[in-house]
């Protein structure tokens, strides 16, 4: 797959959480862009902090993003390792956006990332934007912001009868889960970054490293030595959960698409 499209005829469902924060952290290691298609997009001033991010993200409203989508075709011929992850807004803009990709013929190099929340009128949008895509689509259902350790969450996964809600696991040939989790929100309105960026800290220090670098960065104050431990702390919080089964699951359908 050379694009990735993440869509929902409404909004509300987390398309933005996986765009700048998952999808970075999962395609760190590859060439990739990520071009927001929104009306009301405003998503670039919340990451002006970011590394992982940089020179990254371009945000367009409807008309731009149909203007870019067919550039897309001359961009995957041209640049072959780069992946473009597009971020397609709620209602009205996902339809356009799934209609552009269609008229563009950019279905068979796209992965389609339907996301959707443990809720009743989510699983019917998820319906819906299903319905909308083509039967030769690539698809990915991915169950946002859930826990599974609630089973008002879990039931969104493997079904209910009483409720009439279908094994969502095994309906689709792709699923998969990724974890509620503050850190998003943590990175995104504190630290201006994504939750790549915030794993950094932890990526590169052990816990006796970062006591040692704090030691010496703050001439052994005890509370500046505190504040930074405490970020570093968060920073592994953050790296935890990256390497989580949820998000390990993710990646290996995500990657394995882009094989």
């Amino acid at each position: 797959m050379k694009n990735i499209a993440i869509i929902n005829t409404k909004g509300g469902v987390g398309k933005s959480t996986l765009a700048f924060h998952v999808l970075p952290a999962i395609l760190a290691d590859r060439n990739f862009e990520i071009i927001e298609i929104d009306n009301n997009n405003k998503t670039t001033t919340a990451f002006m902090n970011t590394k992982i991010l940089k020179d990254k993200i371009t945000s367009l409203n409807i008309a731009e993003g149909t203007q870019k989508l067919e550039e897309l075709v001359v961009t995957n011929m041209l640049d072959e390792d780069k992946i473009s992850v597009i971020d397609a807004g709620g209602g009205d803009d996902s339809l356009k956006v799934i209609h552009s990709f269609i008229d563009q013929d950019l279905i068979a190099d796209t992965l389609f990332i339907i996301p959707f929340m443990p809720d009743f009128v989510q699983l019917k949008n998820l319906v819906d934007t299903y319905n909308v895509l083509p039967s030769e689509a690539k698809i990915l259902v991915v169950l946002n912001n859930a826990d599974l350790s609630d089973p008002d969450h879990l039931m969104f996964v493997k079904g209910n009868e009483d409720f009439e809600i279908p094994d969502i696991s095994s309906t689709f040939t792709h699923f998969a889960v990724c974890p509620k989790s503050p850190l998003f929100s943590y990175a995104a309105s504190r630290n201006k970054e994504t939750i790549k960026d915030l794993a950094l800290l932890a990526s590169q220090f052990t816990q006796t490293e970062i006591l040692d670098y704090a030691k010496v960065k703050t001439k052994a104050n005890r509370d500046s030595m505190t504040k930074i431990y405490r970020n570093w702390k968060i920073s592994r919080n953050a790296k935890a959960y990256l390497e989580s089964e949820a998000i390990v699951q993710l990646k290996s359908i995500i990657l394995g698409e882009q094989a």
